[in-house]
């Protein structure tokens, strides 16, 4: 695990930092760690991201497999604390798209995260909406996008489900481990399910 930064290393010993070592390519795009996210403030101390060691384990294998289609993984959000989901809701209250900050996001498990597409360059390409868009072009039809983009949604979501994810109906950014309810919520006390 790595030091420094405001966490003064990992923010819990369950989590090892997503570097490109360990997801091979990986373009770390941390949104919540500036200020272009649906707050309009950075949230996060830095643009580090954090996970459990089977979810880079198996993040590892999507880059690989994007590698060979000739692009790379964007990371826009990984594990995140309980004081980012209050921030969140309090800037967008809709139960559709965000966890209420009296509930246990998925994302606080360090199974989740939110995924986009770059090409073999790094530079980030056109996807059926920004990262929380929430709006009709966030969810998984794909049928009111270019057709181009829709490929690169599905080329996507493809990778993400053969390795082992699932994903979430609204949000065509979001996938989760299939088991991501066994495990336990990180550095969450006195919320639910």
């Amino acid at each position: 695990m790595s030091g420094g930064g405001v966490y003064g290393g990992a923010p819990h010993e369950k989590l090892v930092e997503v570097t490109s070592e360990n997801v091979p390519g990986v373009v770390m795009e941390i949104r919540y760690g500036t200020d272009r996210n649906i707050t309009g403030q950075k949230i996060y101390p830095d643009c580090r991201a954090w996970l459990r060691q089977e979810t880079i384990q198996k993040l590892a294998k999507v880059a690989r497999e994007l590698k060979e289609s000739g692009y790379r993984l964007v990371l826009w959000d990984a594990w995140r604390p309980a004081s980012a989901q209050k921030a969140l809701w309090a800037a967008k209250p809709d139960g559709k798209f965000l966890t209420p900050p009296n509930k246990v996001s998925r994302h606080t498990r360090g199974t989740s995260v939110d995924v986009s597409l770059a090409d073999k360059d790094g530079k980030i390409l056109e996807m059926p909406s920004d990262h929380d868009e929430f709006s009709k072009k966030a969810d998984e039809d794909f049928s009111d996008v270019p057709k181009e983009v829709a490929m690169r949604a599905r080329i996507l979501r493809n990778a993400m489900f053969r390795t082992g994810f699932s994903g979430v109906p609204d949000e065509w950014w979001h996938y989760d481990l299939r088991d991501w309810g066994s495990y336990e919520p990180i550095g969450v006390k006195g919320l639910r399910d």
